[in-house]
Parts: structure tokens; C-alpha cells; sequence
């Protein structure tokens, strides 16, 4: 929902989608869960997005507004890791000092942890049942 609000901003969606190395860098050693080109696919799969600017940049500067003609930078409110919320370090500093920077309301609370947590149940699920097919067999 929130693609389809930032959509709703502009008349052109570009959505930007990190390098693996610099997720990892900036969330852990355990993320991103897909790989950079299944992100990409997931986000072009979305009917609101126009384009995806592949290796986004983790910090938006004013070069960057500049060459691609961004009149709008649109986050949601959900942010889950450290520096992402640290004001020192707010990788949107530059849109916000600029007044192009939205903060739109995150109606969907499912973090990374939880989705990490969902795939470690399900692991342990399907591990479960195939030693009981084994045992069966």
C-alpha cells in the first residue's frame, strides 16, 4: 500500500532497491533475505512502480535529486534498522533539508525480524517432517 500511496504523489515511481553488500552492511549479516535481483523483480512486479533504480545509493544527496529529477522522496514510517532512525545519521537528511522528503504512515508493521523469524519456524517445520518421512520410510 505504501507504493501505491508514494504513486499517488508524482506522476512517475521509481523505486530504489539497495545492493545486497550495503543491506548487509547497514542491517546485519543475516539480510537482505532475497538476493538484489528478487527484490528488484518483487518491486517491478508492483503495478504503482514505474522503474527501479538498481544499487540504490544508501544516502540520498543532492546530486543524486538532481540527475535523476526527483521532486519527491517518500518513506514509510516503519524503519527497522538502528541507522535508519538515527538522526545523525538519516540517509534522507538531503531530501528533508530540501522540503521534497515524505514520511507516509506504515500500515503494514512486519519487520525483518518477524519475517526472518516466520522462515526459521518454517524451516524447522519442513525439517521436522521430512525426519518423520525418513523415520517412516
Amino acid at each position: 500500500d505504501i507504493l501505491r500511496r508514494a504513486r499517488a504523489l508524482g506522476d512517475y515511481l521509481v523505486a530504489g532497491v539497495h545492493a545486497d553488500e550495503v543491506v548487509n552492511k547497514h542491517r546485519g549479516s543475516n539480510h537482505p533475505i532475497m538476493a538484489m535481483h528478487e527484490r528488484m523483480l518483487s518491486v517491478l512486479g508492483c503495478r504503482y512502480v514505474d522503474d527501479v533504480l538498481l544499487d540504490a545509493p544508501w544516502v540520498v544527496s543532492r546530486e543524486m535529486v538532481a540527475t535523476l529529477n526527483i521532486a519527491v522522496v517518500v518513506r514509510g514510517t516503519l524503519r527497522d534498522c538502528a541507522e535508519c532512525v538515527a538522526e545523525p545519521n538519516d540517509p534522507h537528511a538531503v531530501p528533508v533539508s530540501m522540503g521534497i522528503h515524505v514520511q507516509l504512515q506504515s500500515e503494514v508493521t512486519l519487520s525483518l525480524e518477524e519475517i526472518a523469524s516466520r522462515l526459521q519456524i518454517r524451516r524447522s517445520e519442513v525439517s521436522s517432517r521430512q525426519a518423520d518421512k525418513k523415520r517412516k520410510e
